[in-house]
Protein backbone atom coordinates (compact mmCIF):
# COMPACT_ATOMS: atom_id res chain seq x y z
CA UNK A 1 0.00 0.00 0.00
CA UNK A 2 2.69 2.10 -0.22
CA UNK A 3 2.18 3.49 -3.63
CA UNK A 4 -1.48 4.18 -2.94
CA UNK A 5 -2.98 6.68 -5.01
CA UNK A 6 -4.75 7.79 -2.19
CA UNK A 7 -1.44 9.23 -0.12
CA UNK A 8 0.48 12.26 -1.48
CA UNK A 9 3.91 12.91 -1.21
CA UNK A 10 4.63 15.10 1.99
CA UNK A 11 6.31 17.92 0.07
CA UNK A 12 3.32 18.04 -2.57
CA UNK A 13 0.71 18.22 0.18
CA UNK A 14 -0.79 21.49 1.21
CA UNK A 15 -0.99 21.90 5.28
CA UNK A 16 -2.01 24.90 7.25
CA UNK A 17 -0.08 23.83 9.91
CA UNK A 18 4.00 24.21 10.08
CA UNK A 19 6.64 22.89 12.15
CA UNK A 20 7.06 24.75 15.07
CA UNK A 21 3.79 26.03 15.48
CA UNK A 22 1.78 25.68 18.65
CA UNK A 23 -1.21 24.16 18.49
CA UNK A 24 -3.42 23.81 21.77
CA UNK A 25 -0.87 22.51 24.10
CA UNK A 26 1.56 21.01 21.29
CA UNK A 27 4.55 22.26 19.66
CA UNK A 28 4.16 20.38 16.03
CA UNK A 29 7.72 18.81 15.07
CA UNK A 30 7.47 17.05 11.82
CA UNK A 31 4.11 16.15 9.78
CA UNK A 32 4.88 12.48 9.26
CA UNK A 33 1.79 11.04 6.90
CA UNK A 34 -0.82 13.19 4.66
CA UNK A 35 -3.82 11.18 3.42
CA UNK A 36 -7.44 11.86 1.78
CA UNK A 37 -9.13 12.97 4.70
CA UNK A 38 -6.31 13.98 7.12
CA UNK A 39 -2.67 14.54 8.65
CA UNK A 40 -0.45 13.17 11.05
CA UNK A 41 1.69 14.93 13.07
CA UNK A 42 4.45 14.19 15.57
CA UNK A 43 4.03 16.64 18.56
CA UNK A 44 5.69 17.08 22.00
CA UNK A 45 3.99 19.18 25.10
CA UNK A 46 6.51 20.70 27.81
CA UNK A 47 6.30 22.21 30.54
CA UNK A 48 7.75 23.16 33.74
CA UNK A 49 10.40 21.55 35.55
CA UNK A 50 12.04 19.23 32.58
CA UNK A 51 8.63 18.16 31.62
CA UNK A 52 8.05 16.26 28.19
CA UNK A 53 5.45 14.26 26.67
CA UNK A 54 5.51 13.33 22.92
CA UNK A 55 1.98 12.80 21.31
CA UNK A 56 0.88 12.32 17.81
CA UNK A 57 -1.90 14.67 16.31
CA UNK A 58 -3.94 13.72 13.71
CA UNK A 59 -6.02 16.52 12.01
CA UNK A 60 -8.67 17.11 9.27
CA UNK A 61 -7.43 18.51 6.27
CA UNK A 62 -8.38 21.51 5.09
CA UNK A 63 -11.66 21.47 3.08
CA UNK A 64 -12.91 18.54 4.61
CA UNK A 65 -13.83 20.61 7.69
CA UNK A 66 -16.82 22.23 6.54
CA UNK A 67 -18.35 18.31 5.40
CA UNK A 68 -20.84 18.07 8.04
CA UNK A 69 -20.88 13.67 7.87
CA UNK A 70 -17.07 13.75 7.14
CA UNK A 71 -16.49 16.01 10.81
CA UNK A 72 -19.26 14.11 12.41
CA UNK A 73 -17.90 10.84 11.55
CA UNK A 74 -14.22 12.63 13.45
CA UNK A 75 -16.24 13.68 16.29
CA UNK A 76 -17.68 10.29 16.49
CA UNK A 77 -14.31 8.61 16.52
CA UNK A 78 -12.86 10.72 19.39
CA UNK A 79 -15.89 10.76 21.53
CA UNK A 80 -16.23 7.13 21.54
CA UNK A 81 -11.91 6.36 22.06
CA UNK A 82 -12.06 9.77 24.97
CA UNK A 83 -14.53 6.95 26.85
CA UNK A 84 -11.80 4.28 26.88
CA UNK A 85 -9.29 4.56 29.55
CA UNK A 86 -7.65 1.14 29.73
CA UNK A 87 -4.22 -0.74 29.57
CA UNK A 88 -4.50 -2.34 26.42
CA UNK A 89 -6.49 0.69 24.15
CA UNK A 90 -4.71 3.35 22.91
CA UNK A 91 -5.29 6.08 25.21
CA UNK A 92 -7.04 9.68 23.71
CA UNK A 93 -5.48 13.02 25.41
CA UNK A 94 -7.43 15.62 23.53
CA UNK A 95 -10.01 17.06 21.24
CA UNK A 96 -9.55 20.66 19.85
CA UNK A 97 -9.61 22.95 17.21
CA UNK A 98 -7.22 25.11 15.61
CA UNK A 99 -8.15 27.65 12.49
CA UNK A 100 -11.19 25.87 12.13
CA UNK A 101 -9.87 22.08 11.83
CA UNK A 102 -10.46 19.69 14.91
CA UNK A 103 -7.67 17.81 16.13
CA UNK A 104 -7.35 14.57 17.74
CA UNK A 105 -4.34 14.43 19.86
CA UNK A 106 -2.98 10.57 21.02
CA UNK A 107 -0.37 8.69 22.80
CA UNK A 108 2.68 7.75 20.84
CA UNK A 109 3.88 4.48 21.40
CA UNK A 110 7.26 2.78 20.28
CA UNK A 111 6.79 -0.47 18.87
CA UNK A 112 5.16 -2.77 15.93
CA UNK A 113 1.82 -3.63 15.09
CA UNK A 114 1.18 -7.75 13.85
CA UNK A 115 1.62 -7.22 10.51
CA UNK A 116 5.07 -5.95 11.17
CA UNK A 117 5.73 -8.51 13.87
CA UNK A 118 5.03 -11.75 11.70
CA UNK A 119 6.86 -9.98 8.89
CA UNK A 120 9.98 -9.43 10.90
CA UNK A 121 9.85 -12.89 12.33
CA UNK A 122 9.72 -14.85 8.52
CA UNK A 123 12.80 -12.14 7.65
CA UNK A 124 14.74 -13.50 10.42
CA UNK A 125 14.52 -16.85 10.15
CA UNK A 126 12.06 -16.91 13.60
CA UNK A 127 8.39 -18.05 14.60
CA UNK A 128 6.07 -16.15 16.59
CA UNK A 129 5.80 -18.94 20.01
CA UNK A 130 2.17 -19.58 20.39
CA UNK A 131 2.65 -19.07 23.55
CA UNK A 132 3.26 -15.10 22.63
CA UNK A 133 0.66 -14.98 20.27
CA UNK A 134 -1.67 -16.16 22.97
CA UNK A 135 -0.69 -13.58 24.88
CA UNK A 136 -0.98 -10.85 22.49
CA UNK A 137 -4.04 -12.03 21.59
CA UNK A 138 -5.16 -12.17 25.10
CA UNK A 139 -4.23 -8.72 26.33
CA UNK A 140 -6.59 -7.37 23.16
CA UNK A 141 -9.41 -9.29 24.19
CA UNK A 142 -9.37 -7.82 27.52
CA UNK A 143 -8.78 -4.25 26.33
CA UNK A 144 -12.24 -5.25 23.74
CA UNK A 145 -14.06 -6.52 26.51
CA UNK A 146 -13.51 -3.50 28.28
CA UNK A 147 -14.28 -1.20 25.89
CA UNK A 148 -17.82 -3.55 24.84
CA UNK A 149 -18.89 -3.44 28.41
CA UNK A 150 -18.03 0.32 28.54
CA UNK A 151 -21.56 1.96 30.12
CA UNK A 152 -22.42 5.94 29.31
CA UNK A 153 -23.56 8.73 32.24
CA UNK A 154 -26.54 7.37 31.99
CA UNK A 155 -25.64 4.03 33.24
CA UNK A 156 -26.25 2.23 29.99
CA UNK A 157 -24.27 0.62 27.63
CA UNK A 158 -22.58 2.22 25.07
CA UNK A 159 -22.69 -0.39 22.64
CA UNK A 160 -19.16 -0.08 21.05
CA UNK A 161 -18.02 -2.66 18.37
CA UNK A 162 -14.34 -1.89 16.59
CA UNK A 163 -15.45 -3.45 13.34
CA UNK A 164 -11.51 -3.23 12.49
CA UNK A 165 -9.93 -5.86 14.22
CA UNK A 166 -7.06 -6.40 12.01
CA UNK A 167 -2.97 -7.02 12.47
CA UNK A 168 -2.63 -3.12 11.85
CA UNK A 169 -5.03 -2.03 14.42
CA UNK A 170 -2.73 -4.51 17.34
CA UNK A 171 -0.01 -3.07 18.17
CA UNK A 172 2.57 -4.28 20.50
CA UNK A 173 5.05 -1.71 22.31
CA UNK A 174 8.95 -3.19 22.59
CA UNK A 175 8.65 -2.97 26.77
CA UNK A 176 5.76 -5.70 25.78
CA UNK A 177 2.38 -3.68 26.41
CA UNK A 178 -0.20 -4.72 23.88
CA UNK A 179 -2.69 -2.20 22.43
CA UNK A 180 -5.70 -1.81 20.72
CA UNK A 181 -5.55 0.91 18.20
CA UNK A 182 -7.91 2.88 15.90
CA UNK A 183 -11.75 3.27 16.96
CA UNK A 184 -12.47 4.99 14.46
CA UNK A 185 -15.22 2.98 12.67
CA UNK A 186 -16.32 1.30 15.69
CA UNK A 187 -20.06 1.07 16.17
CA UNK A 188 -22.00 3.02 18.91
CA UNK A 189 -24.85 3.42 19.95
CA UNK A 190 -24.42 7.08 19.18
CA UNK A 191 -23.25 7.25 15.65
CA UNK A 192 -25.74 3.58 14.81
CA UNK A 193 -28.03 6.16 12.42
CA UNK A 194 -25.11 6.44 10.05
CA UNK A 195 -24.26 3.56 9.08
CA UNK A 196 -25.85 2.75 5.43
CA UNK A 197 -27.33 0.03 4.04
CA UNK A 198 -25.51 -1.78 1.65
CA UNK A 199 -22.03 -0.74 2.94
CA UNK A 200 -19.50 -3.17 5.18
CA UNK A 201 -16.90 -1.17 6.62
CA UNK A 202 -13.62 -2.71 7.47
CA UNK A 203 -11.29 -5.30 6.38
CA UNK A 204 -12.34 -8.03 4.21
CA UNK A 205 -10.38 -10.57 5.55
CA UNK A 206 -10.93 -9.65 8.95
CA UNK A 207 -14.72 -9.69 9.43
CA UNK A 208 -16.99 -12.04 11.14
CA UNK A 209 -19.96 -13.61 8.95
CA UNK A 210 -22.70 -11.32 9.79
CA UNK A 211 -20.44 -8.76 9.43
CA UNK A 212 -19.68 -9.54 5.65
CA UNK A 213 -23.69 -10.21 5.24
CA UNK A 214 -24.55 -6.54 6.27
CA UNK A 215 -26.31 -7.86 9.24
CA UNK A 216 -26.43 -6.41 12.84
CA UNK A 217 -23.26 -6.87 14.88
CA UNK A 218 -22.27 -7.06 18.40
CA UNK A 219 -19.21 -7.75 20.25
CA UNK A 220 -19.04 -11.32 19.15
CA UNK A 221 -17.87 -9.73 15.55
CA UNK A 222 -15.10 -8.69 17.21
CA UNK A 223 -14.02 -11.94 18.71
CA UNK A 224 -14.40 -13.80 15.02
CA UNK A 225 -11.66 -11.48 13.66
CA UNK A 226 -9.53 -11.92 17.39
CA UNK A 227 -10.09 -15.68 16.14
CA UNK A 228 -8.74 -15.23 12.51
CA UNK A 229 -5.46 -13.07 14.12
CA UNK A 230 -4.78 -16.23 16.74
CA UNK A 231 -5.09 -18.46 14.09
CA UNK A 232 -3.24 -16.81 11.65
CA UNK A 233 -0.61 -16.34 14.09
CA UNK A 234 -0.09 -19.69 15.13
CA UNK A 235 -0.63 -22.17 12.22
CA UNK A 236 1.79 -18.91 10.02
CA UNK A 237 -1.10 -18.94 7.42
CA UNK A 238 -4.06 -16.58 5.87
CA UNK A 239 -7.65 -17.53 6.91
CA UNK A 240 -9.72 -15.79 4.48
CA UNK A 241 -7.75 -14.58 1.45
CA UNK A 242 -8.69 -14.64 -2.06
CA UNK A 243 -7.31 -12.04 -4.39
CA UNK A 244 -10.93 -10.03 -5.09
CA UNK A 245 -11.93 -8.44 -2.24
CA UNK A 246 -15.45 -9.39 -3.11
CA UNK A 247 -14.64 -13.27 -3.27
CA UNK A 248 -12.85 -13.00 0.36
CA UNK A 249 -16.47 -11.52 1.52
CA UNK A 250 -17.72 -14.66 0.02
CA UNK A 251 -15.83 -17.00 1.68
CA UNK A 252 -16.18 -15.24 5.25
CA UNK A 253 -20.07 -15.13 4.79
CA UNK A 254 -20.21 -18.03 3.31
CA UNK A 255 -20.95 -21.51 5.10
CA UNK A 256 -17.62 -23.56 4.23
CA UNK A 257 -16.13 -25.22 7.21
CA UNK A 258 -13.49 -23.39 8.74
CA UNK A 259 -10.44 -25.47 8.87
CA UNK A 260 -9.08 -26.48 12.69
CA UNK A 261 -5.99 -25.29 14.21
CA UNK A 262 -4.63 -28.34 14.70
CA UNK A 263 -4.76 -29.81 11.43
CA UNK A 264 -3.25 -27.41 9.72
CA UNK A 265 -0.22 -27.37 12.02
CA UNK A 266 0.02 -30.51 14.17
CA UNK A 267 2.29 -28.92 16.53
CA UNK A 268 -0.71 -27.15 17.77
CA UNK A 269 -2.02 -28.47 21.26
CA UNK A 270 -5.61 -29.67 21.24
CA UNK A 271 -6.73 -27.84 23.92
CA UNK A 272 -5.85 -24.91 21.93
CA UNK A 273 -7.07 -25.74 18.73
CA UNK A 274 -10.31 -25.57 20.47
CA UNK A 275 -10.13 -22.38 22.10
CA UNK A 276 -9.81 -20.59 18.60
CA UNK A 277 -12.57 -22.99 17.41
CA UNK A 278 -15.21 -21.80 19.24
CA UNK A 279 -13.97 -17.91 18.41
CA UNK A 280 -14.41 -19.07 14.94
CA UNK A 281 -17.66 -20.56 15.20
CA UNK A 282 -20.39 -19.03 12.61
CA UNK A 283 -23.19 -19.73 14.42
CA UNK A 284 -23.29 -16.80 17.00
CA UNK A 285 -24.54 -18.83 19.54
CA UNK A 286 -21.94 -21.09 19.83
CA UNK A 287 -19.65 -18.38 19.68
CA UNK A 288 -17.54 -16.65 23.21
CA UNK A 289 -20.92 -14.69 24.49
CA UNK A 290 -18.21 -11.94 25.67
CA UNK A 291 -14.98 -11.01 24.83
CA UNK A 292 -13.95 -11.15 28.45
CA UNK A 293 -14.85 -15.29 28.35
CA UNK A 294 -12.34 -15.59 25.56
CA UNK A 295 -9.98 -13.91 27.47
CA UNK A 296 -10.44 -15.79 30.61
CA UNK A 297 -10.04 -19.05 28.61
CA UNK A 298 -6.80 -18.20 26.78
CA UNK A 299 -5.22 -17.20 30.44
CA UNK A 300 -6.37 -20.95 31.74
CA UNK A 301 -4.69 -22.32 28.62
CA UNK A 302 -1.46 -20.19 29.06
CA UNK A 303 -1.92 -20.73 33.14
CA UNK A 304 -1.14 -24.46 31.90
CA UNK A 305 2.03 -24.10 29.89
CA UNK A 306 5.65 -24.93 31.37
CA UNK A 307 6.07 -20.99 31.12
CA UNK A 308 3.07 -18.50 31.85
CA UNK A 309 4.34 -15.86 29.21
CA UNK A 310 3.76 -12.32 30.23
CA UNK A 311 4.78 -8.94 29.55
CA UNK A 312 8.26 -9.67 30.52
CA UNK A 313 8.21 -12.39 27.79
CA UNK A 314 6.75 -10.45 25.14
CA UNK A 315 9.26 -7.03 25.70
CA UNK A 316 12.17 -9.87 25.51
CA UNK A 317 10.94 -11.47 22.19
CA UNK A 318 10.21 -7.67 20.57
CA UNK A 319 14.16 -6.34 21.70
CA UNK A 320 15.57 -9.49 20.55
CA UNK A 321 13.21 -9.23 17.37
CA UNK A 322 13.87 -5.25 16.34
CA UNK A 323 16.88 -4.62 18.29
CA UNK A 324 18.02 -2.47 15.37
CA UNK A 325 14.95 -0.74 14.56
CA UNK A 326 15.17 0.34 18.36
CA UNK A 327 18.58 1.77 18.23
CA UNK A 328 18.03 3.15 15.36
CA UNK A 329 14.62 4.90 16.37
CA UNK A 330 16.05 6.23 19.69
CA UNK A 331 18.28 8.43 16.96
CA UNK A 332 15.12 9.45 15.54
CA UNK A 333 13.77 10.78 18.62
CA UNK A 334 16.27 12.37 20.32
CA UNK A 335 16.48 14.03 16.64
CA UNK A 336 12.78 15.12 17.17
CA UNK A 337 13.58 16.14 20.82
CA UNK A 338 16.64 18.63 19.45
CA UNK A 339 14.39 19.57 16.42
CA UNK A 340 16.50 18.43 13.96
CA UNK A 341 13.86 16.21 12.42
CA UNK A 342 12.75 17.69 9.41
CA UNK A 343 10.10 15.97 6.64
CA UNK A 344 13.03 14.50 4.12
CA UNK A 345 14.66 12.39 7.34
CA UNK A 346 11.05 11.02 8.25
CA UNK A 347 10.77 9.91 5.12
CA UNK A 348 13.95 8.31 4.89
CA UNK A 349 12.75 6.55 8.06
CA UNK A 350 9.62 5.65 6.65
CA UNK A 351 10.94 4.13 3.86
CA UNK A 352 13.61 1.77 6.05
CA UNK A 353 10.42 0.33 7.79
CA UNK A 354 7.99 -0.69 5.91
CA UNK A 355 6.85 -3.38 7.97
CA UNK A 356 5.15 -1.19 10.40
CA UNK A 357 3.06 -0.19 7.75
CA UNK A 358 -0.65 -1.57 7.11
CA UNK A 359 -0.15 -4.54 5.09
CA UNK A 360 -1.51 -8.01 6.00
CA UNK A 361 -0.55 -10.75 9.22
CA UNK A 362 1.32 -12.71 7.50
CA UNK A 363 5.16 -12.60 5.36
CA UNK A 364 4.46 -11.77 1.90
CA UNK A 365 6.61 -14.89 1.02
CA UNK A 366 3.48 -16.77 2.37
CA UNK A 367 0.91 -15.22 1.03
CA UNK A 368 -0.33 -10.99 -0.24
CA UNK A 369 -3.12 -9.71 2.04
CA UNK A 370 -5.91 -8.57 0.68
CA UNK A 371 -4.98 -5.07 1.71
CA UNK A 372 -2.07 -4.73 -0.34
CA UNK A 373 -3.68 -5.32 -3.47
CA UNK A 374 -3.86 -1.81 -5.71
CA UNK A 375 -7.08 -0.55 -6.20
CA UNK A 376 -8.62 2.59 -7.75
CA UNK A 377 -10.79 4.81 -5.17
CA UNK A 378 -13.84 6.22 -6.46
CA UNK A 379 -14.00 10.31 -5.58
CA UNK A 380 -16.51 9.34 -2.70
CA UNK A 381 -14.43 7.39 -1.15
CA UNK A 382 -11.26 9.51 -1.58
CA UNK A 383 -13.50 12.28 0.02
CA UNK A 384 -16.03 10.87 2.72
CA UNK A 385 -14.76 7.67 4.02
CA UNK A 386 -13.31 5.17 1.46
CA UNK A 387 -9.36 6.24 1.57
CA UNK A 388 -7.46 4.49 3.93
CA UNK A 389 -5.29 6.87 5.85
CA UNK A 390 -2.45 5.12 6.18
CA UNK A 391 -0.81 5.05 9.46
CA UNK A 392 2.46 5.88 8.57
CA UNK A 393 5.41 4.96 11.60
CA UNK A 394 8.77 7.52 11.92
CA UNK A 395 10.48 4.15 11.95
CA UNK A 396 7.81 2.32 13.81
CA UNK A 397 7.84 4.49 16.87
CA UNK A 398 5.14 7.43 15.82
CA UNK A 399 2.04 5.94 14.59
CA UNK A 400 -1.45 7.67 13.99
CA UNK A 401 -4.85 5.79 14.56
CA UNK A 402 -5.71 5.63 10.72
CA UNK A 403 -9.51 6.79 9.67
CA UNK A 404 -9.72 3.00 8.98
CA UNK A 405 -12.32 3.58 6.59
CA UNK A 406 -12.98 1.30 3.73
CA UNK A 407 -16.73 1.32 1.96
CA UNK A 408 -17.23 -1.81 -0.18
CA UNK A 409 -20.45 -1.65 -2.24
CA UNK A 410 -22.55 -4.90 -1.98
CA UNK A 411 -23.61 -5.96 -5.36
CA UNK A 412 -26.95 -7.90 -4.98
CA UNK A 413 -26.12 -10.71 -7.12
CA UNK A 414 -21.90 -10.94 -5.34
CA UNK A 415 -22.89 -11.48 -1.67
CA UNK A 416 -25.91 -12.76 -0.41
CA UNK A 417 -27.65 -9.23 2.02
CA UNK A 418 -30.17 -10.91 3.93
CA UNK A 419 -32.77 -8.65 5.54
CA UNK A 420 -32.29 -7.81 9.05
CA UNK A 421 -33.87 -10.16 11.63
CA UNK A 422 -36.72 -9.55 13.69
CA UNK A 423 -35.97 -7.40 16.65
CA UNK A 424 -34.52 -9.93 18.92
CA UNK A 425 -35.18 -10.71 23.36
CA UNK A 426 -32.51 -8.52 25.18
CA UNK A 427 -29.58 -10.72 26.28
CA UNK A 428 -28.21 -10.39 30.10
CA UNK A 429 -24.63 -11.46 30.76
CA UNK A 430 -23.94 -12.13 34.34
CA UNK A 431 -20.64 -12.40 36.26
CA UNK A 432 -19.92 -12.73 39.83
CA UNK A 433 -16.87 -12.39 41.38
CA UNK A 434 -15.51 -15.25 42.16
CA UNK A 435 -17.03 -16.75 39.64
CA UNK A 436 -19.30 -20.19 40.09
CA UNK A 437 -22.11 -18.38 41.93
CA UNK A 438 -25.66 -19.69 41.67
CA UNK A 439 -27.61 -16.98 39.95
CA UNK A 440 -31.75 -16.51 40.29
CA UNK A 441 -33.07 -14.66 38.11
CA UNK A 442 -36.70 -12.79 39.19
CA UNK A 443 -36.39 -16.11 41.96
CA UNK A 444 -35.83 -18.60 39.85
CA UNK A 445 -32.87 -20.17 39.25
CA UNK A 446 -30.93 -19.77 36.10
CA UNK A 447 -27.52 -21.41 36.27
CA UNK A 448 -24.18 -20.64 37.62
CA UNK A 449 -22.15 -17.53 36.73
CA UNK A 450 -20.42 -17.09 34.49
CA UNK A 451 -23.92 -16.56 32.41
CA UNK A 452 -25.83 -15.65 29.62
CA UNK A 453 -29.37 -15.10 29.15
CA UNK A 454 -30.92 -14.54 26.09
CA UNK A 455 -34.99 -15.22 26.88
CA UNK A 456 -35.63 -12.14 28.83
CA UNK A 457 -38.32 -10.15 28.59
CA UNK A 458 -38.05 -6.18 28.24
CA UNK A 459 -38.91 -4.74 31.65
CA UNK A 460 -37.03 -5.05 35.47
CA UNK A 461 -35.61 -8.12 36.40
CA UNK A 462 -34.36 -8.73 39.79
CA UNK A 463 -30.96 -10.57 39.68
CA UNK A 464 -29.51 -12.21 42.95
CA UNK A 465 -26.06 -14.38 43.02
CA UNK A 466 -25.64 -16.92 46.06
CA UNK A 467 -21.85 -18.81 46.59
CA UNK A 468 -21.27 -20.77 49.63
CA UNK A 469 -18.93 -18.72 52.01
CA UNK A 470 -19.83 -15.34 50.48
CA UNK A 471 -22.28 -13.04 51.34
CA UNK A 472 -25.36 -12.52 48.81
CA UNK A 473 -25.35 -10.24 46.20
CA UNK A 474 -28.45 -8.53 44.59
CA UNK A 475 -28.97 -5.87 41.52
CA UNK A 476 -32.15 -4.81 39.96
CA UNK A 477 -31.51 -4.83 35.84
CA UNK A 478 -33.55 -2.78 33.34
CA UNK A 479 -33.93 -3.80 30.16
CA UNK A 480 -35.34 -1.27 27.50
CA UNK A 481 -34.81 -1.69 24.14
CA UNK A 482 -34.99 -5.24 22.13
CA UNK A 483 -31.37 -6.49 21.15
CA UNK A 484 -29.87 -4.87 23.81
CA UNK A 485 -26.54 -6.13 25.67
CA UNK A 486 -26.62 -5.86 29.19
CA UNK A 487 -24.04 -6.99 31.51
CA UNK A 488 -24.33 -6.62 35.29
CA UNK A 489 -20.94 -7.61 37.73
CA UNK A 490 -21.79 -9.16 40.81
CA UNK A 491 -19.35 -8.85 43.66
CA UNK A 492 -19.75 -11.45 46.71
CA UNK A 493 -18.12 -10.09 49.60
CA UNK A 494 -16.79 -12.84 51.99
CA UNK A 495 -19.18 -13.90 54.93
CA UNK A 496 -17.22 -12.59 57.99
CA UNK A 497 -15.68 -15.32 60.34
CA UNK A 498 -18.35 -16.16 63.75
CA UNK A 499 -17.31 -14.74 66.74
CA UNK A 500 -14.65 -16.63 68.64
CA UNK A 501 -16.28 -18.64 71.25
CA UNK A 502 -16.98 -17.07 74.65
CA UNK A 503 -15.01 -18.81 78.00
CA UNK A 504 -17.42 -20.74 79.93
CA UNK A 505 -17.72 -19.14 83.10
CA UNK A 506 -14.99 -20.35 85.62
CA UNK A 507 -15.92 -22.58 88.53
CA UNK A 508 -14.14 -21.87 91.67
CA UNK A 509 -13.51 -24.56 93.38
CA UNK A 510 -14.61 -24.57 96.68
CA UNK A 511 -12.20 -25.36 99.62
CA UNK A 512 -14.35 -27.95 101.57
CA UNK A 513 -14.72 -26.13 105.38
CA UNK A 514 -12.67 -28.54 107.70
CA UNK A 515 -14.30 -30.69 110.34
CA UNK A 516 -15.02 -28.56 113.49
CA UNK A 517 -13.76 -29.47 116.77
CA UNK A 518 -14.51 -29.75 119.88
CA UNK A 519 -14.49 -28.07 123.70
CA UNK A 520 -14.40 -28.75 127.12
CA UNK A 521 -13.93 -25.80 129.46
CA UNK A 522 -14.17 -26.19 133.40
CA UNK A 523 -13.97 -22.88 135.64
CA UNK A 524 -14.09 -21.96 139.04
CA UNK A 525 -16.28 -20.64 140.25
CA UNK A 526 -18.82 -21.84 137.62
CA UNK A 527 -19.43 -19.76 134.29
CA UNK A 528 -22.62 -19.17 132.08
CA UNK A 529 -20.06 -19.84 128.80
CA UNK A 530 -21.60 -17.35 125.54
CA UNK A 531 -20.41 -17.11 121.90
CA UNK A 532 -21.56 -14.22 120.03
CA UNK A 533 -24.68 -14.18 121.74
CA UNK A 534 -25.49 -17.14 122.02
CA UNK A 535 -25.57 -19.78 125.24
CA UNK A 536 -23.20 -22.66 124.70
CA UNK A 537 -24.30 -23.93 128.56
CA UNK A 538 -22.65 -23.61 132.39
CA UNK A 539 -19.49 -25.03 133.08
CA UNK A 540 -18.41 -27.30 133.61
CA UNK A 541 -18.52 -27.98 129.02
CA UNK A 542 -17.89 -31.47 128.03
CA UNK A 543 -17.28 -32.29 124.37
CA UNK A 544 -19.42 -29.47 122.75
CA UNK A 545 -18.32 -29.03 119.12
CA UNK A 546 -17.25 -25.69 117.64
CA UNK A 547 -16.26 -25.00 114.37
CA UNK A 548 -12.51 -25.09 113.81
CA UNK A 549 -10.55 -21.86 114.00
CA UNK A 550 -10.18 -19.17 117.25
CA UNK A 551 -13.48 -18.11 119.14
CA UNK A 552 -13.73 -15.49 121.52
CA UNK A 553 -16.09 -16.72 124.77
CA UNK A 554 -17.92 -14.80 126.86
CA UNK A 555 -17.99 -16.24 130.92
CA UNK A 556 -20.33 -14.31 132.86
CA UNK A 557 -21.13 -15.10 136.69
CA UNK A 558 -23.47 -12.42 138.59
CA UNK A 559 -23.34 -13.85 141.65
CA UNK A 560 -19.17 -13.65 141.79
CA UNK A 561 -19.76 -10.24 139.70
CA UNK A 562 -17.09 -11.96 136.70
CA UNK A 563 -17.67 -11.18 133.39
CA UNK A 564 -14.88 -11.61 130.84
CA UNK A 565 -13.41 -12.88 127.41
CA UNK A 566 -11.37 -15.48 126.66
CA UNK A 567 -9.81 -17.16 123.47
CA UNK A 568 -10.07 -20.57 122.47
CA UNK A 569 -8.49 -21.88 119.19
CA UNK A 570 -10.27 -25.03 118.22
CA UNK A 571 -8.57 -27.68 115.99
CA UNK A 572 -10.27 -30.00 113.30
CA UNK A 573 -11.20 -33.10 114.50
CA UNK A 574 -9.24 -31.89 117.77
CA UNK A 575 -10.40 -31.72 121.56
CA UNK A 576 -9.35 -28.17 123.12
CA UNK A 577 -9.66 -28.30 126.79
CA UNK A 578 -9.11 -25.63 129.38
CA UNK A 579 -9.62 -25.18 133.23
CA UNK A 580 -9.36 -21.80 134.15
CA UNK A 581 -9.67 -20.17 137.88
CA UNK A 582 -11.60 -16.58 138.06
Amino acid sequence: MSDSPQISALSEAPAAWQQGLTVGRYSLLSRLAVGGMAEIWLARQLGPQGFEKFVVIKRILDGLGTDPEFVGMFLDEARIAAQLNHPHIVQIFDLGEEAGAFYIAMEYLPGENLAAIARGAARNGRTLPPTLAVRIIADAAEGLAYAHAKAGPDGKLLGIVHRDVSPQNIFVTYDGVVKVLDFGIAKAAIRESQTMAGQIKGKTSYMSPEQARGQAIDGRSDIFALGILLFELVTRTRLFHHPDPFQALQLVAGDDPIPLAHEVRSEIPLDLSSIISRALSRDLEKRYPTARHFHSDLEEWMRGQKEVPGRAELAGYMGESFAARIQERARLLEAARNGELTPSSARVARTSSLDSMPGGSLPREDVTSVEDLPRRPTPRQMLIGGAVLLAFFLGGIFYAMSSGEEEIEIPTPAVDVQPPPPPASPVLTIETDPPGAMITVDGKEAGRSPLTIEALELGEHSVAATLKGRLPAERQVKLENPGERAMVVLALAPEPPPPPPKDPPRQTKKTPAPAPGKLTLDTTPWTRVFLRGKKLGDTPLIGVSLPAGKHQLKLVNEEKNISTIIEVDIRSGQTTAKKLRL
